[in-house]
């Protein structure tokens, strides 16, 4: 049983079916094309190339690829400091993806560190500076440029196409705000709001929800009825087991699709969403600092976004062996203002090889298992993903209704929240089978909280392990080197068995 309960799905199929689909009036089609020209994006007109590019061969989107990174590649060791240090490779000895294994390795706190020197300072036009956050509140500024900011767009506006919409379809992010700190800020966001109102699309912040109310956040959603939602799956989970008279009494009638980005979705958030909201569910995929990176097609297929990123999967400095659990590394392509070459996104996927009935040329990525520090470090040494862990415990605790912890001794505490009571021995039936699932070596202890701990933004981690933040990229002596989170001693070689 799901801590997400109620009629919602009902309501808005019931009164969905009354309702004929309405296509978005081309009036915004148009406004939205206008704001984009006057940012000096030209996001439209990479969009229809991209419609046009999805359907080449293979062979043709690689050479694509491969013209663009000696592109980049040249222009990292002209222009920025900090490549130019690192004496890349002649341009000739790059001829196929797999020799993108010929240039290092980037990790996020060099990122971090070496911003300015990564920069293109001499860069003609205006550089923008934007901030990411991530899963662990590690925050740092990078740069990009409307170039980059046009490709995410069009990229975007093929992904939900793909799920049947068209750019002028009303939107809800249901996504956290950064407030304002000076008078720009201020006057920028209101500005943003305005934008939002003339595009059709409305920002729902989910970091003041427990000061407003879920009943006025339900009152909003309900008025904007939005044709679909981005959102955290954790933080729309959340939402939807807050209840309130809002959502009880009155749907959504235009809802058609949930996109869910940020984290990784468990199979109860899905389930929760299509039977509450009665839409269907799709991924999207990317990062702030290296853009968008994948879609789910309408056949179920996370498609790279090749035109403009590269994706490997690399496991120890190699690529990951089919089977194996290997980290996410990507090259964005248009990323000229600050060149993202070979960036170690701490995303954990299975290598293998991953195939779509859809026939676009676009390749293919496994489904994000988490993230690094996600993952339990078993007994023997195996890494055991956030979706076991979960698996492991339903039936015995509520879901989305705990935390699972483990410090870098191995033991691991579960915290479940007071407010579900006992229910009997359900903890500590849960505990047991957690015990099961590491190994008797590592103790398990069973803590009841008031509410589960998130991130400043508004991500919830239902799993993580101190013992597995580290690069799985990186060569095993150098990621010990990179720890993943900021602040944290880096994990001594000694005491984490072998992986596997």
């Amino acid at each position: 049983m799901s801590i997400v309960s109620g009629s919602l799905g009902q309501i808005g199929r019931s009164r969905r079916s009354s309702v004929a689909q309405r296509r978005p009036h081309r009036g915004v089609a148009m406004l939205s094309q206008i704001h984009e020209r006057l940012l000096g994006r030209e996001t439209f007109s990479l969009a229809a190339g991209l419609e046009i590019s999805q359907w080449q061969s293979r062979e043709a989107i690689e050479a694509l690829q491969m013209e663009k990174l000696r592109r980049l590649v040249a222009h990292a060791a002209r222009c920025c400091p900090y490549y130019r240090a690192l004496h890349l490779p002649p341009l000739e000895e790059f001829a196929r993806p797999a020799d993108l294994v010929k240039l290092p390795l980037l990790t996020r706190s060099m990122l971090r560190e070496q911003a300015d020197e990564m920069r293109w300072s001499a860069m003609p036009g205006r550089m923008l500076t934007d901030r990411t956050h991530g899963t662990r509140d590690e925050p740092f500024a990078f740069y990009c440029d409307r170039t980059r900011q046009a490709w995410d767009k069009a990229n975007r506006l093929r992904g939900h196409r793909w799920q049947g919409f068209e750019s002028g379809d009303r939107e809800l992010h249901f996504w956290p705000v950064d407030p304002p700190r000076r008078l720009i800020g201020r006057v920028k966001q209101q500005l943003r709001h305005l934008r939002d109102r003339l595009l059709c699309e409305r920002q729902l912040d989910i970091l003041t929800l427990d000061d407003r109310g879920i009943d006025e956040a339900w009152q909003e959603w309900r008025a904007f009825d939005p044709d679909r939602v981005t959102a955290y799956p954790s933080s729309l989970g959340r939402f939807l087991a807050g209840g309130g008279a809002a959502r009880d009494n009155g749907g959504t009638a235009r809802l058609r699709t949930v996109f869910l980005t940020g984290e990784v979705t468990f199979a109860w958030q899905e389930r929760a969403i299509r039977e509450q909201l009665g839409a269907a569910v799709a991924q999207c995929y990317g990062l702030q600092e290296a853009g968008a990176i994948a879609f789910e097609c309408e056949q179920g297929g996370w498609h790279v976004s090749d035109e403009s990123v590269m994706v490997e999967i690399v496991r120890e400095g190699r690529p990951a062996r089919a089977g194996e659990l290997g980290e996410v590394v990507v090259t964005a392509l248009e990323s000229h203002a600050m060149p993202v070459i070979r960036y170690c996104t701490g995303d954990v996927v299975r290598a293998g090889a991953a195939e779509c009935r859809c026939g676009r040329g676009l390749s293919v990525m496994p489904r994000v298992l988490g993230r690094t520090g996600d993952l339990l470090l078993a007994a023997d040494g195996t890494m055991i993903e956030p979706a076991r862990v979960v698996a492991s415990l339903t039936g015995v605790l509520e879901n989305g209704a705990y935390q699972v912890r483990q410090d870098e001794t191995g033991s691991v505490e579960l915290s479940t929240l007071e407010r579900f009571g006992e229910r009997g021995r359900g903890p500590f039936e849960g505990a047991r089978r957690l015990a099961e699932l590491i190994g008797e070596d590592n103790d398990v202890s069973v803590r009841r909280v008031a509410d589960l701990e998130r991130s400043r933004f508004g991500k919830c981690r239902y799993v993580q392990s101190a013992r597995t933040e580290f690069s799985l990229a990186l060569p095993p002596d150098e990621s010990f080197k990179q720890p993943c989170q900021i602040n944290r001693q880096p994990t001594t070689r000694r005491s984490i068995p072998p992986r596997h």
